[in-house]
């Protein structure tokens, strides 16, 4: 119940903080944003060499940590003020294959990742649905309208098929192919 170390902040954490093996040593550090800055401490409370790392836009909400491909080689989402979905790497720069996601509503949640065979693709949950996005943002796959919108809080399913399966307005159960 003792406190073990505190840093001086000044800012206001954007919802999230998660650990990541920065150096891949088996330690880990606690990612998080603040402002429009990306900063990341070590368990000590030390800030980590080359952080905060500014992002030019403030962040609303994240980052959330992603390893791709198993080499702890992170990239990192965030959803900023002006309603924008980005990836970046952990120096602050996209990779020269996103496009970003701009969904049309307001985006209520971090983007969610699904492994559909070997593709990926992001789930975005906005006020009114639920989007789905190319691994590399853009524009929404299908967006369905009126009764047909998938619901905002509905279970996005990947069958064996390929398939996604979720609910939608109307009380119907679809799927769909991607």
């Amino acid at each position: 119940g003792k406190g073990l170390w505190g840093i001086p902040f000044d800012g206001k954490l954007c919802g999230t903080a998660g650990t990541i093996d920065y150096y891949a040593n088996g330690k880990l550090q606690i990612l998080f944003g603040a402002g429009s800055r990306i900063y990341l401490i070590d368990r000590l409370g030390r800030f980590v060499k080359g952080f905060p790392v500014e992002l030019g836009k403030d962040i609303l909400l994240g980052p959330a940590a992603y390893d791709f491909n198993g080499i702890r080689k992170y990239n990192i989402m965030v959803l900023h003020k002006d309603n924008t979905i980005e990836m970046y790497d952990l120096k602050g720069r996209k990779p020269s294959s996103w496009k970003g996601i701009h969904a049309p509503e307001t985006v209520k949640s971090l983007p969610e990742r699904v492994k559909v065979g070997d593709r990926s693709f992001w789930v975005v949950r906005t006020s009114i649905r639920t989007l789905i996005y190319p691994f590399e943002g853009g524009e929404p796959l299908t967006t369905g309208q009126e009764s047909k919108m998938r619901r905002p809080d509905t279970e996005v399913r990947v069958l064996d098929s390929g398939e996604i399966e979720f609910d939608c307005y109307d009380g119907k159960t679809r799927t769909i192919v991607l």
